[in-house]
């Protein structure tokens, strides 16, 4: 992601942070840290990444079943809101994955933030990295859409209209990841009268 790019997603973000979590958008979301959960084997003493963690839909119920969540975020304001949420065992981390990261993980998950980084192969070669061997990722995201979802695109950072699970494939499998498998996790309910799928992709480091 260029440094323009990051700035202006960030920016984004920041502005949205405080009334995040009441969007209708969010509210529906919730539904996916159980259904993603379901196909996530943790242990408690693992460590776990939340990619693009936001105010921490999915890092806030996983860190009640492992060790730790690092929550990492391009926006502070977002993480800020996270925090005052009161969780000892996550830690916020703001910065870029691409300017490395501060462990490694029996884990990475993330939802809805595959779209924002423009380089998905470096970025599954950087998840694939940060793995411990054995390690999963569990990865939610739209299916391949017409760019209708999010709208001022530009504005928000939007890099990719969804996703097609046969280039993703590819993409995590050349970074070294086996066992992948895509399953429809939730059907968003849009304000413009339609509905978008979303996929969840696991896999694991061998």
């Amino acid at each position: 992601m260029n440094t323009s790019a990051s700035t202006t997603t960030a920016s984004h973000f920041d502005t949205a942070a405080r009334d995040w979590d009441q969007r209708p958008m969010s509210q529906q979301l919730a539904a996916v840290p159980p259904r993603l959960l379901a196909h996530l084997p943790l242990a408690p003493t693992d460590h776990v990444l939340d990619f693009g963690a936001g105010t921490g839909l999915l890092a806030t119920q996983i860190a009640p079943r492992v060790a730790q969540v690092t929550a990492l975020d391009m926006s502070g304001a977002m993480l800020q809101v996270l925090a005052d949420k009161g969780f000892a065992n996550i830690t916020p981390h703001q910065g870029d994955i691409f300017a490395g990261l501060p462990g490694r993980y029996h884990a990475i998950v993330s939802c809805m933030a595959l779209h924002h980084v423009a380089d998905t192969t470096a970025l599954m070669q950087a998840f694939a990295s940060a793995l411990h061997p054995g390690g999963r990722v569990a990865l939610v995201d739209l299916y391949q859409e017409d760019g209708s979802f999010h709208g001022d695109n530009e504005a928000k950072g939007v890099h990719h209209f969804g996703f097609g699970p046969q280039a993703l494939q590819a993409q995590a499998e050349h970074a070294g990841l086996r066992d992948v498998a895509f399953t429809e996790i939730l059907r968003m309910q849009h304000r413009n009268g339609r509905e978008y799928p979303l996929f969840l992709m696991t896999a694991r480091k061998p």
